[in-house]
């Protein structure tokens, strides 16, 4: 079962607070599916160095 809890709103916060408290329930904070992409091309090295914001935008742009 996965529940997905809005933890930006208010009510969000405080259920997800709640749950945290009961023994009974495991939180599993895993990344999505764009994150773990992003993080295998860092392990294997497919990252931009830049000096600088401009630096890392010219690279990008290409301008």
């Amino acid at each position: 079962m996965t529940i997905r809890i809005n933890e930006q709103t208010s009510e969000g916060k405080k259920l997800a607070a709640f749950l945290k408290t009961q023994p009974y329930i495991e939180i599993l904070d895993e990344p999505n599916a764009i994150t773990r992409k992003a993080m295998k091309d860092v392990d294997a090295g497919k990252v931009k160095k830049a000096k600088n914001p401009e630096d890392l935008f010219q690279q990008i742009l290409g301008k």
